[in-house]
């Protein structure tokens, strides 16, 4: 199988993963930045992602430049999602792909569980501030993804460190104990 066919083969995987994070909230997801990290959390805690959807080191930390293309122009599944003002958000036709998948799996358990991780990572990382969602993907996985960044020096320097962590304190999206942890370092 040629490079350009392994990489059509897991297009319409990485899509899939965009249609159900898009439709397991009735709100937009915030930003490209939310995207790509929220799909990276999920590829920290579901590992089959993984194996779909590569993520480099990059100026903004973790990104993948296939999940970019993918929420540029959807192919597998057209017209499925776009882009506004408000953020990434299913079109009419992206939420019948979203039914048709979910009907498809409804009596996969597997399946039910990850929905759930995914509505849990929607629900606290959407929320949060671009500065807030980089400093804390910096914070939880480190210089894996700081080394090309260009806003991660600024972002874990210990003042505005604190400043960030008092705020998702305040928040209520990080405990005293993380706080802590993560003022810290």
């Amino acid at each position: 199988m040629s490079s350009d066919e392994k990489d059509q083969d897991i297009v319409p995987f990485i899509e899939k993963y965009v249609i159900l994070l898009l439709g397991s909230m009735e709100r937009p997801v915030p930003s490209p930045v939310h995207l790509q990290k929220e799909i990276f959390i999920l590829s920290r805690a579901v590992k089959k992602i993984e194996d779909y959807i590569v993520f480099e080191k990059h100026y903004f930390g973790p990104y993948s430049v296939d999940l970019d293309n993918a929420s540029k122009d959807p192919t597998y599944y057209p017209s499925a999602y776009n882009y506004t003002r408000n953020g990434y958000e299913l079109t009419d036709k992206g939420h019948e792909y979203f039914f048709r998948i979910v009907n498809a799996n409804k009596d996969n358990d597997k399946f039910q569980d990850f929905l759930a991780i995914v509505r849990m990572v929607r629900e606290l990382y959407d929320v949060l501030s671009q500065d807030e969602l980089l400093f804390l993907v910096y914070s939880t996985y480190g210089e894996d993804y700081t080394r090309f960044s260009s806003v991660s020096k600024k972002l874990l320097e210990p003042k505005k460190a604190k400043e960030i962590a008092k705020g998702l304190l305040s928040k209520g999206m990080i405990t005293k104990s993380r706080y802590e942890e993560l003022v810290r370092n």
